[in-house]
Protein backbone atom coordinates (compact mmCIF):
# COMPACT_ATOMS: atom_id res chain seq x y z
CA UNK A 1 0.00 0.00 0.00
CA UNK A 2 1.28 3.47 -0.90
CA UNK A 3 0.64 6.81 0.79
CA UNK A 4 1.32 9.45 -1.90
CA UNK A 5 0.15 12.34 0.26
CA UNK A 6 2.91 11.69 2.83
CA UNK A 7 5.61 11.72 0.13
CA UNK A 8 4.20 14.92 -1.30
CA UNK A 9 4.22 16.54 2.15
CA UNK A 10 7.84 15.44 2.68
CA UNK A 11 8.84 16.92 -0.69
CA UNK A 12 7.10 20.19 0.09
CA UNK A 13 8.89 20.49 3.44
CA UNK A 14 12.32 19.02 2.65
CA UNK A 15 12.73 20.49 -0.84
CA UNK A 16 12.82 24.16 0.23
CA UNK A 17 15.01 23.30 3.23
CA UNK A 18 17.56 21.63 0.95
CA UNK A 19 17.50 24.61 -1.41
CA UNK A 20 18.11 27.03 1.48
CA UNK A 21 21.01 24.91 2.74
CA UNK A 22 22.57 24.93 -0.74
CA UNK A 23 22.25 28.71 -1.03
CA UNK A 24 23.79 29.18 2.44
CA UNK A 25 26.71 26.92 1.54
CA UNK A 26 27.39 28.79 -1.70
CA UNK A 27 27.23 32.19 0.02
CA UNK A 28 29.52 31.16 2.90
CA UNK A 29 32.08 29.58 0.56
CA UNK A 30 32.21 32.49 -1.87
CA UNK A 31 35.76 33.85 -2.01
CA UNK A 32 35.16 36.65 -4.49
CA UNK A 33 34.71 39.33 -1.81
CA UNK A 34 37.55 41.80 -2.34
CA UNK A 35 36.70 43.92 0.70
CA UNK A 36 37.47 41.42 3.44
CA UNK A 37 39.24 38.20 4.21
CA UNK A 38 38.80 36.75 7.68
CA UNK A 39 39.54 39.44 10.28
CA UNK A 40 41.14 41.67 7.65
CA UNK A 41 38.81 44.16 5.92
CA UNK A 42 39.00 47.37 3.92
CA UNK A 43 38.94 50.30 6.34
CA UNK A 44 40.70 48.36 9.11
CA UNK A 45 44.16 49.36 10.26
CA UNK A 46 47.27 47.26 10.64
CA UNK A 47 50.64 47.59 12.28
CA UNK A 48 53.29 46.49 9.82
CA UNK A 49 56.01 44.95 11.96
CA UNK A 50 58.18 43.47 9.20
CA UNK A 51 58.22 44.89 5.68
CA UNK A 52 60.87 42.53 4.27
CA UNK A 53 59.86 41.66 0.69
CA UNK A 54 59.49 37.91 1.25
CA UNK A 55 58.44 37.91 4.91
CA UNK A 56 55.98 40.77 5.53
CA UNK A 57 54.13 40.56 8.84
CA UNK A 58 51.38 42.70 10.32
CA UNK A 59 48.75 42.65 13.02
CA UNK A 60 45.27 44.19 12.93
CA UNK A 61 45.06 47.17 15.25
CA UNK A 62 43.05 50.19 16.31
CA UNK A 63 43.15 52.99 13.71
CA UNK A 64 43.51 55.61 16.47
CA UNK A 65 46.68 53.95 17.77
CA UNK A 66 50.06 55.40 16.77
CA UNK A 67 51.25 51.81 16.19
CA UNK A 68 48.67 51.11 13.46
CA UNK A 69 50.68 52.73 10.68
CA UNK A 70 48.54 51.66 7.69
CA UNK A 71 44.86 51.54 6.74
CA UNK A 72 43.66 48.75 4.43
CA UNK A 73 42.34 50.27 1.21
CA UNK A 74 41.72 47.01 -0.59
CA UNK A 75 42.06 43.31 0.09
CA UNK A 76 43.70 41.85 -3.00
CA UNK A 77 46.36 42.70 -5.57
CA UNK A 78 46.50 45.50 -8.16
CA UNK A 79 47.17 48.43 -5.85
CA UNK A 80 46.92 52.01 -7.05
CA UNK A 81 50.25 53.73 -7.62
CA UNK A 82 50.03 55.73 -4.38
CA UNK A 83 49.27 52.70 -2.18
CA UNK A 84 51.78 50.34 -0.59
CA UNK A 85 51.55 46.68 -1.60
CA UNK A 86 51.55 44.16 1.25
CA UNK A 87 51.96 40.46 0.57
CA UNK A 88 52.48 38.55 3.79
CA UNK A 89 50.81 37.38 6.96
CA UNK A 90 48.36 39.26 9.13
CA UNK A 91 48.07 37.25 12.30
CA UNK A 92 48.20 33.66 11.06
CA UNK A 93 46.62 34.24 7.63
CA UNK A 94 48.38 35.00 4.34
CA UNK A 95 47.02 38.19 2.73
CA UNK A 96 47.59 40.49 -0.21
CA UNK A 97 46.62 44.05 0.71
CA UNK A 98 46.73 47.58 -0.66
CA UNK A 99 47.59 50.01 2.13
CA UNK A 100 47.35 53.76 2.63
CA UNK A 101 49.39 55.51 5.33
CA UNK A 102 47.98 56.04 8.78
CA UNK A 103 51.20 57.61 10.05
CA UNK A 104 51.40 59.18 13.51
CA UNK A 105 52.48 62.77 13.95
CA UNK A 106 56.00 62.93 15.42
CA UNK A 107 56.89 59.40 14.27
CA UNK A 108 59.67 58.47 11.86
CA UNK A 109 59.64 55.87 9.11
CA UNK A 110 62.06 54.08 6.80
CA UNK A 111 60.78 54.37 3.23
CA UNK A 112 60.63 51.05 1.38
CA UNK A 113 59.45 52.08 -2.09
CA UNK A 114 56.27 50.19 -3.05
CA UNK A 115 56.37 48.16 0.19
CA UNK A 116 55.00 49.65 3.40
CA UNK A 117 57.32 52.05 5.22
CA UNK A 118 58.46 50.70 8.58
CA UNK A 119 58.17 52.70 11.79
CA UNK A 120 61.65 53.33 13.18
CA UNK A 121 63.30 55.42 15.84
CA UNK A 122 64.01 58.94 14.54
CA UNK A 123 67.73 58.50 15.33
CA UNK A 124 67.97 55.21 13.38
CA UNK A 125 70.26 55.17 10.34
CA UNK A 126 67.39 54.00 8.10
CA UNK A 127 64.95 56.76 9.10
CA UNK A 128 64.06 58.57 5.89
CA UNK A 129 61.20 60.86 6.98
CA UNK A 130 59.39 62.21 10.02
CA UNK A 131 55.71 63.16 10.09
CA UNK A 132 55.91 66.73 11.40
CA UNK A 133 52.17 67.33 11.09
CA UNK A 134 49.08 65.20 10.50
CA UNK A 135 45.88 66.92 9.38
CA UNK A 136 42.74 64.80 9.62
CA UNK A 137 39.64 65.70 7.61
CA UNK A 138 41.48 67.63 4.86
CA UNK A 139 43.64 66.87 1.83
CA UNK A 140 45.51 70.14 1.34
CA UNK A 141 49.30 70.20 1.19
CA UNK A 142 49.25 74.01 1.59
CA UNK A 143 48.35 73.45 5.26
CA UNK A 144 51.75 71.84 5.90
CA UNK A 145 53.79 74.95 6.55
CA UNK A 146 57.47 75.76 6.04
CA UNK A 147 58.92 72.97 8.18
CA UNK A 148 57.60 70.28 5.79
CA UNK A 149 59.72 69.30 2.77
CA UNK A 150 57.22 66.81 1.36
CA UNK A 151 53.62 65.76 1.84
CA UNK A 152 51.22 62.90 1.23
CA UNK A 153 47.44 63.11 1.01
CA UNK A 154 44.99 60.25 1.44
CA UNK A 155 41.47 60.67 0.03
CA UNK A 156 39.57 58.28 2.32
CA UNK A 157 39.48 59.19 5.10
CA UNK A 158 40.77 62.62 4.13
CA UNK A 159 44.20 63.05 5.68
CA UNK A 160 47.28 65.15 4.92
CA UNK A 161 50.71 64.06 6.15
CA UNK A 162 53.37 66.77 6.27
CA UNK A 163 56.86 65.28 6.32
CA UNK A 164 60.50 66.32 6.67
CA UNK A 165 63.90 64.73 7.24
CA UNK A 166 64.23 63.26 10.75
Amino acid sequence: MSFPDKRLAARLVLGPMAAMALVAAVVSCSSDDSSSVGAVAAGSCVEVGDNTADAMKATVGDCSSAKSNYRIVRVGADCAADNAAFNGTVGDAKNTLCLAPNFAEGSCYADAGKRPAKAVDCTAAGASFKVVKRIDGQTDELLCGMDATQFRTVPDPKTTFCMAKP
